[in-house]
């Protein structure tokens, strides 16, 4: 029982010169005890306020310390109270994303970036633009020196169309192999007052047959292998287009998947 720290009681100034601020199993029968750690245990009961979420599972995966500015007193009335414990500054910028082959819709994003030597925990975060309050979202955990996207919602603003066109031929001797050129134009359009930056994701076929190839042609980027939870799927391909007020551009890229004329693809070869 002595193992059981959870379990064990200091001391009080009334016991015994040996035993004052020490450590001891309580007895389950001693109703004072008893009723004290139920009095504890019922903060953790309490629901969390929106957008909250307990450290040990936002964070498990490392220990941080934080250092109060100063003391303050908490009432001990059960409801939660807002401390302000310390300030952490953290970069920000505004940028927009969209996956056109899935849905044609731009969505606003925040990066944020911590290069302090604090940690940030998830939680809710107020988010103003211009001095207007916008909404309050979930904040990620940032780590010391982390990188993370929010979501802010969709932006109407920032319009953009994706048209694809698919052609299937043969090649080879005796056309043996299968060409399936799949072409794909995106057209982005900005609404809005002051330049923006647009991540467009698309996504390439990707195989584990020796016999099936697929060759790219267009000037997306390879987005970096990222293990955590703003990881991409295999496959994703990138581009990033900086927009003035009130432009507009277009993006054409496409691959060819060859597959020997004798095999075809799992639900048919003519899919966009």
């Amino acid at each position: 029982t002595e193992l059981d720290y959870a379990a064990l009681v200091l001391s009080g100034p009334d016991t015994r010169t040996d035993s004052r601020g020490r450590l001891f199993p309580h007895t389950p029968f001693d109703p004072v005890a008893v009723e004290y750690r139920r009095r504890a245990e019922t903060v953790s009961s309490l629901p969390l306020p929106g957008h909250a979420v307990r450290p040990r599972e936002s964070a498990g995966s490392f220990d941080h310390r934080f250092d109060a500015a100063a003391r303050t007193d908490i009432p001990s009335d059960g409801t939660w109270h807002t401390v302000t414990v310390t300030e952490i500054p953290v970069g920000l910028r505004t940028e927009y994303l969209c996956v056109p082959a899935v849905e044609q819709t731009t969505y606003a994003t925040l990066v944020l970036s911590n290069a302090t030597d604090q940690a940030l925990l998830a939680g809710p975060v107020e988010v103003t633009v211009d001095d207007e309050f916008l909404l309050t979202a979930a904040l990620p955990t940032l780590a010391p020196g982390g990188v993370r996207r929010m979501g802010l919602g969709p932006a109407e603003g920032i319009q953009v169309t994706r048209r694809t066109n698919l052609r299937e031929s043969t090649s080879g001797l005796r056309g043996s192999t299968t060409v399936l050129d799949h072409q794909v134009h995106v057209e982005l359009a900005n609404r809005l007052a002051r330049p923006v930056t647009v991540e467009v994701q698309e996504q390439v076929p990707v195989t584990s047959h020796a016999d099936v190839r697929i060759e790219e042609r267009a000037d997306w980027t390879t987005p970096g292998q990222d293990t955590g939870p703003d990881s991409l799927a295999p496959g994703t391909r990138v581009w990033r287009v900086d927009l003035p007020a009130g432009g507009t551009t277009a993006l054409d890229g496409g691959y060819e998947i060859r597959v020997p004329a004798a095999k075809a693809i799992v639900g048919g070869n003519r899919r966009s």
